[in-house]
């Protein structure tokens, strides 16, 4: 990796961070501030803030289907899958928050392809297997289960909570309210 691949690296980490914190008011120049660099060469690798979120978009995207792979969802058994899952997507959420509140496009294909079918996949299976409730359809629940997500990462950014204590309290609540009794 080249320095100014480093470069925009940093850019994309720090503007992740601040954006969590900050909402859509955080701006470039507090970007550039906790990358540690000039407003110059944030504008040099991302001329304007919609770039900016869009890079941002598409790396968050490609590292959470990465991670998702990696965790091997259809290894184990439906409840510990969903379990890896959400604190799979706990840990990289600081992204898409504040990219789904920006109301970034995304493409909705490769949304698809990296995050909710694995999830989706998880959730059925669960249903065909007889742990995870039938009575609402996978679909309905992997939304519900994203707006938890995304409420809950807001909190733990505000209230400063990992992202083990974040990931714990999702699963509690997603758990035993699909969990069949």
């Amino acid at each position: 990796m080249g320095i100014s691949e480093k470069t925009a690296a940093a850019i994309l980490e720090a503007a992740s961070h601040v954006l969590v914190v900050r909402g859509e008011a955080g701006s470039m120049t507090e970007v550039a501030s906790a990358a540690g660099v000039g407003r110059s060469t944030l504008y040099r690798h991302f001329p304007t803030r919609e770039a900016l979120l869009e890079e941002l978009t598409r790396v968050a995207l490609a590292e959470a289907g990465k991670r998702l792979a990696e965790a091997k969802l259809e290894s184990v058994p439906p409840l510990e899958a969903l379990a890896r899952a959400i604190r799979t997507i706990v840990d990289v959420g600081d992204r898409y928050i504040v990219l789904l509140e920006a109301q970034v496009p995304i493409d909705p294909a490769a949304t698809e392809r990296a995050v909710i079918a694995p999830v989706r996949r998880v959730l059925e299976r669960g249903q065909a297997e007889g742990v995870i409730r039938t009575d609402i359809d996978a679909m309905s629940l992997l939304e519900l289960l994203g707006g938890l997500i995304i409420v809950s990462i807001r909190l733990a950014a505000e209230h400063q909570r990992g992202v083990e204590e974040t990931a714990a309290t999702i699963q509690r609540v997603f758990v035993e309210g699909v969990g069949t009794r």
